[in-house]
């Protein structure tokens, strides 16, 4: 069996300043880094990590650097951890996406898994991505437990994607608060979510994803 540690970024600037963040490289905030050292001890307090990768996004890195740092381990970067490419929207806020692509805006809000970006990912496609990055890293780690830093809307994604959510059902799965723990059991090719978006370990930190 392989468990997978499943680890949402904390809180970075563009989530703050609620502006969309797919795969541009932005910085954790200073709630971010808090949230950092409270899912690293946490961590670090419960489980025995063998191995640890992450997007290659600043942000995801910086929010397990801590467990790798006290572990003496590597993080793998991987870019097939990367958030949902959003295109057009990267760097700006919901109002501002509303008012410039009202069609598309109006799908996310309502049918989020039929909805495409301008110039960017649809969530189909992240489904297949996410759930193939983690096949992958599943094959090459038995009996292992790995840690992963990654996203929210991949995190999401996989969820679907490994408990067959369809499309017009994805609007139904909540998004998960940052700093969140995941986790993730491959026996074999059977795998499911033992859990999803587990935040108690924040205590007052828990920060969650709003539209607007």
């Amino acid at each position: 069996m392989v468990r997978f540690i499943i680890v949402r970024h904390g809180r970075s600037e563009t989530n703050s300043s609620n502006k969309f963040a797919g795969q541009k490289d932005v910085a954790l905030d200073e709630v971010g880094v808090l949230q950092a050292e409270k899912v690293s001890k946490y961590l670090l307090e419960n489980y025995r990590i063998d191995r640890i990768y992450s997007s290659d996004l600043s942000r995801a890195i910086n929010t397990i650097k801590p467990v790798a740092q006290n572990l003496g381990m590597e993080i793998e970067k991987i870019k097939g951890l990367r958030e949902l490419d959003v295109g057009e929207w990267e760097g700006r806020t919901a109002r501002e996406v509303e008012k410039l692509y009202p069609e598309s805006f109006a799908i996310y809000k309502s049918n989020v898994g039929r909805f495409r970006p301008e110039g960017g990912e649809s969530y189909e496609e992240l489904m297949l991505r996410s759930k193939s990055v983690l096949d992958r890293l599943a094959l090459e780690n038995e009996g292992k437990t790995v840690l992963v830093g990654t996203h929210g809307t991949f995190i999401r994604c996989l969820y679907c994607a490994i408990n067959s959510v369809g499309l017009d059902d994805v609007k139904d799965v909540p998004h998960i608060a940052n700093a969140s723990i995941s986790i993730v059991d491959y026996a074999g090719e059977k795998c499911k979510f033992v859990e999803y978006g587990a935040c108690n370990h924040l205590e007052g930190l828990v920060t969650r994803f709003r539209i607007i």
